[in-house]
């Protein structure tokens, strides 16, 4: 790459003729005539993913590589710099007609070329569509010309010319639609006041398929070319997947399916349904079934081309890293402009990630973008912003409707899509004692009924699930049949299992909890992984104290299904919220920073809003949803609310904005500003914005895979960065088969998985 900016600042004396010729008439392309083309040029030699920029010039000494243009053993670079001019010409005829206006190659014109030329170089680079020179004489421009269209339909990029989906209510098997629904399938103007759409309802509620009501319209009209469905993790992205696939499938003909359907979650990526190797752009594929597959994989062999495919679920670091400053976030960037970018499950969370999500949605909608955020309830404070509006006073933000859809025109009021459920709501100060539950859970056993517990981190999952089978093996052991258990093996359900393994803990959920389900008692216990995705339901929740939001989530898998017969003392729903048995305020530290159990400080560090949820809840003895979600999300979490709080608080206000500065600063320096290229710089931060969008942790293959304890076979695990402390992360782990399963020696430390998932201690419990 800098080579050839050496040659285009430091050789203009050694220019070939018809090389001078062609930048002097590719200065009249543009508004800014030589300024523009430069700006340009070094866009398109900025193809490997990073823009070059005039610091990186300076510093690497360009102006040596000069030596790389002088002839060497037969061949003149220059002269066959000026033949490549000249076949220009020839080639393209049509850039060098008369009358055409002047092009304005702004910054936002210059990324958006950037981010093309990357996505045209690695589909020209693909020996697939594109073969090795046959011949001397071979007219490669004629072959360029014929396989451009068919890759390009292959891929996924060139949308089928029938785009009309058939009827929702058939596409979805409804008998009709909800009013949101409805509204986003015919009602709401496709104009730009509906470029962005905020859709608030009820867990459970049917905003996917509002969301792909909305998809099939855009579509229709040629609005959009494709989808984007960003979900918070992983696994929710898998889940979701699934529905997405079914729903498009039976939306199109086979002429007009949009292809391929990508799940774009490293790990578990799929292409229409089918598990891709995840080296698959190494893999020579030798049977017919294979190779049919082989072209539409394209979109899926990497990361970064994951937003190429038309219609694509994943995660939603996908879609900001389009939006920051790291490698290939341009191509990113261009392949997202053409779709429909859906958010699911916002809420109010940490001020980093809703920075970011702020300046992807800004320059998505700017270049005529369409977006969806989808949320259970999104309080006022976390939603003025995505609508460049000043943030309404707690007294009218408690009043918006919800269910609601709201565009830029204003907010519509929506109709509850189920009948209200009042939820008992009954505070248990067990936080820190699990002994005191134990009882609890094994009446409710004995009664026949379906207990979910939902802990705020994955140690403490662990230790309830010990706590109670070590509880029913001493007084119920007819009972420990009732724990969750995958193939016969009693285990609890949280993160910290490897991808074979969750897969299959995920099924097991499903059926065990899911529609459909069996009835009979059963325990499961687990982590934030059972708040999203997985459609369950119990007949009792039992819950540590989360954030409002957070709760809502929780509380949405309690009686979520209609079901003909629960256990008489579970005929309605309650909830139990787990508390500690002194006030909040005493887990502050002298320099407001909060730090106490279950969570507390760690997982959700503003503990205002876990101390206005507490107190919301000591109000109330009974909920009622959704109709009392706008309430208790607005009393929570809106900044007027604060006032509520004991004068303790203040001090821990002041440490959350210096927290919240201090993130939203580094949201800052790493959202991609519309500069021109060559001043357009920045370092490749990839790994430390990726750091900061989700937990880190270091994804390491296994020497050997090693059986799991449920009968998967595990090649790799992921193991928190925190855990090694400043040690280095292995290229790979052994696995020294135990008992239980296997344990990983790194450095002086020692790691175990079991049914228990992954630890960083050994156990002497199983």
């Amino acid at each position: 790459m800098l080579e050839a900016l050496a040659l285009l600042f430091e050789m203009q004396g050694a220019w070939p003729e018809p090389w001078r010729d062609l930048l002097e008439t590719a200065c009249s392309w543009f508004t800014g005539g030589e300024e523009h083309l430069v700006q340009l040029l070094v866009a398109a030699v900025s193809h490997h993913g990073r823009p070059v920029s005039e610091n990186d010039y300076r510093a690497e000494g360009a102006r040596n590589l000069t030596h790389y243009w002088k002839p060497k053993d037969r061949y003149d670079p220059l002269r066959c710099l000026g033949d490549l001019a000249s076949h220009l010409r020839s080639l393209l005829p049509a850039a060098f007609g008369d009358g055409v206006p002047a092009i304005d190659a702004n910054p936002s014109l210059q990324h958006r070329f950037a981010g093309l030329v990357m996505l045209a170089d690695w589909i020209g680079s693909d020996v697939r569509f594109f073969p090795f020179r046959a011949s001397p004489r071979e007219d490669r421009g004629a072959l360029a010309r014929a396989a451009a269209p068919a890759a390009l339909k292959t891929i996924g990029l060139a949308p089928p010319s029938k785009r009309d989906p058939k009827d929702l209510k058939e596409v979805f098997e409804f008998s009709s639609l909800s009013s949101i629904q409805a509204a986003l399938a015919g009602e709401l103007p496709l104009d730009a006041g509906s470029r962005l759409v905020l859709v608030e309802s009820d867990t459970g509620s049917g905003k996917t398929e509002a969301a792909l009501a909305w998809f099939f319209r855009l579509y229709a009209a040629g609005h959009v070319h494709g989808l984007y469905f960003a979900l918070p993790t992983r696994v929710a992205a898998r889940e979701l997947y699934a529905r997405v696939l079914k729903a498009i499938r039976r939306a199109f003909d086979e002429e007009s399916l949009p292809s391929p359907i990508l799940l774009a979650a490293p790990g578990y990526v799929r292409v229409d349904g089918v598990p891709v190797l995840p080296d698959a752009a190494e893999v020579l594929w030798e049977d017919d079934l294979q190779a049919r597959r082989r072209e539409p994989i394209w979109a899926a062999e990497r990361p970064k081309r994951f937003l190429a495919a038309p219609i694509a679920v994943g995660t939603v670091d996908q879609a900001l890293l389009a939006g920051l400053r790291v490698k290939h976030s341009l191509l990113r960037s261009v392949c997202l402009d053409r779709h429909l970018l859906v958010v699911d499950e916002v809420h109010a969370s940490d001020i980093y990630m809703r920075q970011l999500l702020q300046a992807l949605l800004g320059g998505h909608l700017r270049r005529g973008g369409w977006a969806v955020l989808l949320s259970a309830t999104l309080g006022e404070s976390a939603a003025a912003p995505f609508f460049q509006r000043e943030v309404l006073p707690l007294r009218e933000a408690v009043k918006r409707p919800y269910p609601a859809l709201s565009t830029r025109h204003g907010e519509r009021p929506a109709a509850n899509s189920r009948p209200p459920r009042s939820v008992e709501i009954h505070l248990s100060s067990t936080l820190l004692d699990d002994s005191a539950l134990l009882p609890h859970l094994a009446a409710a056993l004995q009664q026949g009924a379906r207990i979910l517990a939902i802990c705020n981190t994955v140690a403490r999952a662990n230790a309830l699930f010990r706590a109670a089978e070590a509880y029913l093996q001493r007084h119920t052991p007819e009972l420990l049949p009732a724990m969750f258990a995958l193939n016969s093996i009693r285990c609890p359900h949280h993160g910290r299992f490897a991808r074979a393994d969750r897969e299959l803990l995920d099924a097991r959920v499903t059926a065990a909890l899911g529609k459909n389900s069996p009835p009979g008692p059963l325990l499961l216990i687990g982590t934030q992984t059972l708040e999203q995705s997985l459609d369950i339901d119990a007949d009792w929740l039992i819950t540590d104290l989360a954030p409002m939001d957070v709760l809502l989530q929780r509380l949405g898998r309690l009686h979520r299904h209609q079901r003909p017969a629960r256990p008489p003392e579970f005929s309605r729903p309650c909830a139990w919220v787990r508390i500690p048995d002194k006030p909040l305020c005493t887990f502050l530290q002298k320099s407001g920073e909060l730090r106490g159990p279950a969570g507390i400080g760690t997982v959700y560090a503003d503990g205002r809003v876990l101390a206005l949820t507490l107190l919301e809840l000591q109000q109330r003895d009974r909920v009622t949803l959704p109709d009392d979600n706008r309430e208790l999300i607005e009393n929570a979490t809106h900044p007027d609310a604060w006032a509520k709080l004991p004068e303790e608080w203040r001090t821990h206000g002041y440490w959350l904005e210096g927290k919240f500065l201090a993130d939203a600063r580094e949201a800052a320096s790493a959202v991609l500003r519309e500069e021109p290229f060559w001043e357009l710089h920045y370092a490749d931060r990839s790994e430390r914005v990726l750091t900061r969008l989700g937990a880190a942790a270091y994804d390491i293959p296994l020497e050997t895979p090693s059986p799991s304890p449920f009968g998967a076979l595990v090649d790799r695990l992921q193991i928190p960065a925190h855990w090694l402390g400043n040690g280095t992360a292995p290229d790979r782990l052994r696995a020294e088969p135990t008992d239980e399963g296997f344990r990983i020696p790194i450095g002086d430390r020692l790691f175990r998985y079991s049914r228990f998932g992954l630890e960083n201690a050994p156990c002497t419990t199983y």
